[in-house]
């Protein structure tokens, strides 16, 4: 299986600064969850701090007296970022894979891992990677942000083609300071524009082609997608027990509750700390082959080894009157 060559939102600033700044709920949220897990004696591990080490920085401006910043991309400017805070001396910024990081960095009051790509089948692997880092570095109380990664499954009839199309048009500097005022740091290490970047990145931000596409993936969005079965619950991780994420469940079976032709699911990713919703985040995924429904029936989704671009579905019509 492969999947399109897209930026991870930590790997490029410009990337990452954009996603902040569009973002100001999910950073709002974070800092909830950091300010309520975050005390003057605590250690805090940031796995995968992105390029900016936004969370290291928030994490010692909140009081962390230890914080530990550590991502497989360049550190430099994280490390400019930390200096313009004054809390450059409490993070130690490691650029190495999350996978071999040594024991001897100790264990962590407050581990936050913003590592998700949004996308099911990509997110095992990284599931499984903050599995590893609970194993390894947690202590009994950590606190994990998130906490838990849900995702809850519906069907579709998509009948039409979506007609909605998103364009970036916010300038860079206010992009940069609404993400200084939501995050409460500086960033003056980067507000000059970086425009040899600007058309890669915005590729990266526009909306995938729609799923009739083979392969495609996009965030659900208007009234053309007809909802044909019951939203059920695919899985819930919780990093508290890191055997959650070693599998996902390999089938699942949605309730139909409307006629239709079932072509489409739409999966929803829910990062979250205790009640506190950090992102939520709806994909979708073809499904093949596409049938048509009736309330009664049970769609049910291979979502083992087996799954591709599209998920291979069956109909069962033993309900139906």
């Amino acid at each position: 299986m492969t999947y399109p060559a897209r930026l991870n939102e930590g790997s490029s600033p410009l990337l990452h600064m954009m996603l902040l700044a569009r973002a100001p709920e999910r950073i709002l949220a974070l800092r909830l969850a950091m300010s309520s897990a975050i005390g003057p004696s605590s250690i805090v591990l940031d796995a995968g701090c992105g390029y900016l080490g936004v969370l290291a920085v928030m994490a010692a401006r909140l009081g962390a007296r230890r914080v530990v910043a550590v991502d497989r991309g360049p550190l430099d400017v994280a490390r400019t970022v930390a200096e313009e805070n004054g809390v450059a001396d409490r993070i130690e910024f490691l650029q190495r894979d999350l996978a071999d990081l040594p024991a001897d960095i100790g264990s962590f009051d407050v581990i936050t891992g913003m590592v998700y790509n949004n996308e099911p089948r990509r997110d095992l692997a990284q599931q499984r990677l903050m599995a590893g880092i609970a194993d390894r570095f947690a202590r009994p109380g950590t606190a994990f942000i998130p906490g838990t990664v849900r995702y809850t499954v519906a069907g579709y009839d998509s009948s039409r083609p979506d007609p909605t199309e998103h364009t970036l048009r916010d300038r860079w500097d206010s992009a940069v300071g609404r993400a200084e005022a939501l995050s409460g740091i500086t960033m003056a290490a980067i507000r000059e524009f970086p425009s040899a970047d600007y058309a890669s990145v915005m590729e990266q931000l526009s909306p995938p082609p729609s799923p009739r596409a083979a392969g495609a993936r996009r965030v659900l969005g208007g009234p053309d997608r007809a909802l044909v079965t019951s939203r059920e619950l695919f899985t819930e991780i919780s990093y508290a027990d890191p055997a959650t994420a070693a599998a996902y469940p390999p089938v699942l079976a949605l309730t139909v509750t409307a006629s239709g032709r079932l072509d489409t699911t739409s999966w929803r990713q829910e990062l979250k700390f205790g009640d506190l919703l950090i992102r939520s985040h709806d994909t979708v995924h073809p499904v093949t082959p596409a049938c048509d429904v009736e309330p009664g029936d049970t769609a049910i989704l291979s979502t083992g080894d087996g799954w591709g671009d599209a998920i291979p579905l069956t109909v069962s019509r033993d309900a139906r009157a």
